[in-house]
C-alpha cells in the first residue's frame, strides 16, 4: 500500500523514458549444443597446436620460477625473457590467423573461433597449477631421494614444500595477470582488427567474459587478491549475506525498471540446480577452483535464468548507475532539493532531477539500515591501510575493525599475538586514526562511498556472472593430449583441430556417407580339406586364385578392406563432404560386386580342373548417409557401423533353401527373400536365398536409382 501511495503523489517516468538512455550488455552466446560430443560421450574434444601448449608452459615456467626467487623460495631454474613472451604472442596469434583463413562462412567462424577461445582460456588457466604441482612433485622425488642420515637436507626439502603451499595462490595469482596481460594487448590489437575485416566482428565471446578478474582469483575469500578487483563488502559473509543483500536492495529500488527474471530471487533460497549445470573444482579438470563460493552467491541471490542461460539488463553496466544518481556541481544529489534540469543530462524531463533526488535519498536510507554505509567505506580504506601497513595485519581483519565488526580489545589481543608484537601499538593508532576519520565522515562524504559501492558491486554482480558462462563452457571441454585419443577422437570426425599454418595438412576430407559390400564365401572349408588331403597349400590358393585378384580391384572402385577372414569379405567405399550428391559409391560397389563374381567364376573353372567342389558367394551391399565410427585394439582400426550387420543379411543364405533341391534347380533366381511357409509374412520369418546373387538394401537401391 505504501509503495503505491508514493507512486501517486510523486512523478515517476515510464519504462521506456527511464531505459532509453541506459546501456545494456550484450547476451554472450556460446551454442556448444552444435558441437558433436567426443570419444568419451560426455566432452566436446579439443587438440591444440603442441606449440601453443609449449610455448605457452614454458612462458609460465619461467614466470613462476621468477615470482618464486622474488620470494626467497630459492633457484628454480631460469627466468622469463622477451623471448620467451614473443614466442608465445607470436604463436597465440598464429593460431587464431590459421582459424579465420580457414572458415570463411561467418557463422561458422563465430561457433569455431568462439571454441577456440573458451579452449585456450581452459589452457592458460591450467598452467600455473600444473607449473606448481610438478615443482611439488619434484620436491617428494628429491626427498625421498635421501636416505635418513641426511635429516638435515630432507628438513629444508620439507620446510620448501610448506613455503610453496603458502605461496601457491599468490604466485598463481599474478602468474595469470601478466600472461592474460600480454594475451589482452594482443587480442585487443592486431587480432580483433583481423576479426573485424575479415568477419566483421571485433569480438566472438565478450572482452569482459575472457578477461574476467574473477578467473585469475585463487580463490573468492583471498581477500589480499579480491581486493585489487572489487570492494571487500562484496565477499562479506559475517554476520550476514551483504551480497544478496545489497542485490536485494537495488532489485527492490529499481523493480519497476527491471525484467522479472531480474527480481532478487529469496535470501539464502536452497537451488535445485542440476548436476550438469554445477561448477565443480579444478582437481577434476572441469572448472576453476574456488569459484563454488561465486556459484553460491548467485544462487542465494539471483533468479535461477538470470545466471543460468545468462539473461543481461541495464544492472549489468555499472556506469549507469552514476547516470541515475549523478553528482550536480561536484556534489551527489542527496541533499537539498535541486530542481532545475543540468544541460547534458541523459533525461530532459523536468521532473527528472526530484526523480533522481528521491532515488539517491532511498538508496542511501536503505543503505543506512542494513549496516552497508560504514562497511563500504571500510572495503575502500582497508587495502589501502593494509598496505601502508605493509601486511602485517590481514586484510580483513583490517577490514572488520574499520566497520566495526571486532572491538579494540579483540584486535589487540590478536597483534599481540604476531611475532612482531613490539610494533602493535604503532599499528593500534594507525588503525584508529583511520577509524576515526570514518566515524567523522560527512554525511555527503559517506554518499558518496555508497553509490561508488554500488557501481562496484553491479560490476562484481556482473562478472560472477560471466564467470559461471566461462566455467560450464570450459567444463564441457576435454583438451586431448594422447596420441591414441587424438586419433581415435579424429577417425571417428569428433575432433575440433587447431593447428598453426605450418603445422596445417593438405586438406582431409570428412566422411559424410558409406556404403558396406559383404561377399559371404561358401564352400572353402571343404576345398581347404581336400587341398590338405592333396598336400598343396589353402593359403597360397586363395591367395593366388581369388583374394589377390580381389585386392587388385579395391582401388578401381575406391573401396577399402575392412575385415577378411577364410569365409567373410567385408569392403567398404567411402562418400566425402563436397562431393557431388550424384557420387557413384553404390554403383561402383555393384560394379566391384560383379567383378567378384567373375573371380569367383574363374576360381570355380581352377576348382574343376583339379576335382576341387566349386565356391558360392552372397553379396549384401548396404548404403548408410553418416560416417562410420571407429575403435582401436592396439593400433588396429575397427569400423563400426550398423550398415555391416545390414550387410551381413543380405549376403547371407537360409540353410532351409539350400537344402531344398527343388528350389537349387530353378537356376533363374540368385536372390530370393520369402516368407517362412505357413506365417503370415508380417509375423513370420523371413528366410533369404543369396546364392551368386547381389542384394541391396533400400537406402543403397534409391542411392543407386
Amino acid at each position: 500500500m505504501g509503495k503505491r501511495l508514493k507512486k501517486l503523489f510523486h512523478w515517476q517516468p515510464g519504462r521506456a523514458e527511464f531505459l532509453s538512455p541506459l546501456r545494456k550488455l550484450t547476451r554472450p552466446v556460446l551454442p556448444l549444443e552444435r558441437f558433436q560430443i567426443g570419444i568419451d560421450n560426455t566432452h566436446i574434444d579439443i587438440f591444440l597446436s603442441p606449440k601453443i601448449s609449449a610455448t605457452a608452459s614454458e612462458l609460465v615456467r619461467r614466470i613462476v620460477n621468477e615470482d618464486l626467487a622474488r620470494n626467497n623460495w630459492g633457484e628454480v631454474g631460469p627466468e622469463a625473457s622477451s623471448k620467451d613472451f614473443d614466442a608465445f604472442r607470436d604463436t597465440y596469434s598464429g593460431l587464431m590467423e590459421v582459424v579465420v583463413e580457414r572458415v570463411h562462412d561467418r557463422a561458422a567462424a563465430t561457433e569455431v573461433i568462439q571454441l577456440l577461445h573458451i579452449s585456450l582460456l581452459k589452457l592458460l588457466l591450467e598452467l600455473p597449477g600444473q607449473e606448481i604441482k610438478r615443482l611439488r612433485h619434484q620436491l617428494q622425488q628429491d626427498s625421498s631421494n635421501f636416505s635418513p642420515q641426511l635429516a638435515g637436507r630432507s628438513l629444508e626439502l620439507h620446510e620448501r614444500a610448506v613455503a610453496l603451499a603458502k605461496l601457491e595462490p599468490g604466485v598463481t595469482y599474478r602468474t595469470l595477470r601478466r600472461l592474460f596481460k600480454v594475451v589482452q594487448r594482443q587480442e585487443s590489437t592486431s587480432l580483433r582488427k583481423m576479426r573485424k575485416s575479415v568477419l566483421g566482428a571485433s569480438w566472438m565471446v565478450p572482452k569482459l567474459a575472457l578477461f574476467n578478474p574473477l578467473l585469475h582469483l585463487p580463490s573468492l575469500t583471498s581477500e589480499e587478491y579480491f581486493m585489487n578487483h572489487y570492494p571487500l563488502l562484496c565477499m562479506d559473509n559475517g554476520e550476514q549475506n551483504f551480497f544478496a543483500l545489497t542485490n536485494q536492495i537495488v532489485c527492490d529500488l529499481f523493480e519497476d525498471y527491471l525484467p522479472e527474471w531480474a527480481v532478487a530471487a529469496d535470501e539464502l533460497s536452497e537451488r535445485n540446480i542440476p548436476q550438469g549445470l554445477r561448477i565443480k573444482e579444478r582437481d577434476t579438470g572441469e572448472g576453476i577452483s574456488g569459484f563454488l563460493e561465486g556459484q553460491r552467491l548467485l544462487e542465494q541471490s539471483l533468479q535461477d535464468e538470470e545466471f543460468m542461460v545468462p539473461r543481461t539488463s541495464w544492472l549489468d553496466v555499472p556506469d549507469n548507475i552514476e547516470r541515475l544518481i549523478q553528482p550536480v556541481g561536484g556534489h551527489w544529489l542527496f541533499g537539498s532539493m535541486n530542481k532545475s534540469p543540468q544541460p547534458n543530462a541523459p533525461w530532459h524531463d523536468k521532473n527528472w532531477p526530484e526523480f533522481q533526488q528521491r532515488l539517491a535519498g532511498e538508496l542511501f536510507r536503505r543503505c543506512l539500515r542494513a549496516d552497508i554505509t560504514r562497511r563500504a567505506v571500510a572495503s575502500y580504506r582497508a587495502p589501502r591501510l593494509y598496505r601502508q601497513l605493509e601486511g602485517r595485519i590481514p586484510v580483513k581483519e583490517v577490514y572488520q575493525y574499520l566497520a566495526g565488526v571486532i572491538p579494540k580489545r579483540k584486535l589487540v589481543r590478536r597483534l599481540s599475538a604476531l611475532p612482531q608484537s613490539e610494533s602493535s601499538n604503532d599499528m593500534v593508532k594507525a588503525l584508529d586514526m583511520v577509524s576515526n576519520h570514518i566515524r567523522r565522515m560527512s554525511t555527503a562524504k559517506q554518499q558518496e562511498y555508497v553509490v561508488r559501492y554500488i557501481r562496484d558491486f553491479l560490476g562484481f554482480r556482473r562478472d560472477l556472472k560471466l564467470a559461471y558462462f566461462v566455467n560450464r563452457a570450459m567444463a564441457r571441454l576435454k583438451l586431448l593430449s594422447s596420441p591414441e585419443d587424438i586419433k581415435l577422437s579424429k577417425d571417428n570426425g569428433s575432433l575440433y583441430d587447431y593447428p598453426l599454418r605450418t603445422e596445417v595438412e593438405p586438406d582431409e576430407q570428412k566422411i559424410q556417407a558409406h556404403v558396406i559390400m559383404k561377399a559371404d564365401l561358401r564352400g572353402s572349408t571343404e576345398i581347404t580339406k581336400q587341398l590338405l588331403t592333396k598336400r598343396l597349400n589353402p593359403a597360397t590358393h586363395f591367395s593366388m586364385n581369388f583374394f589377390g585378384p580381389i585386392t587388385k580391384l579395391l582401388s578401381d572402385f575406391g573401396a577399402q578392406k575392412v575385415f577378411v577372414e577364410g569365409d567373410a569379405l567385408i569392403l567398404t567405399i567411402l562418400e566425402y563432404e563436397g562431393a557431388s550428391p550424384q557420387w557413384m559409391s553404390v554403383a561402383n560397389s555393384c560394379g566391384m560386386a560383379r567383378k567378384i563374381l567373375s573371380v569367383m567364376d574363374t576360381q570355380n573353372t581352377q576348382n574343376r580342373m583339379h576335382n576341387l567342389p566349386e565356391l558360392e558367394l552372397g553379396l549384401g551391399i548396404a548404403f548408410s548417409d553418416d560416417a562410420p565410427a571407429y575403435l582401436y585394439d592396439e593400433r588396429r582400426k575397427i569400423m563400426i557401423s550398423p550398415a555391416i550387420n545390414q550387410a551381413d543379411r543380405l549376403s547371407s543364405c537360409s540353410a532351409e533353401l539350400k537344402r531344398n533341391l527343388q528350389w537349387a534347380r530353378q537356376k533363374g533366381h540368385r536372390v530370393e527373400v520369402m516368407t517362412e511357409p505357413g506365417l503370415d509374412s508380417e509375423a513370420g520369418r523371413l528366410l533369404r536365398y543369396n546364392v551368386n546373387g547381389i542384394e541391396l538394401d533400400s537406402p543403397a537401391f534409391f542411392k543407386l536409382k
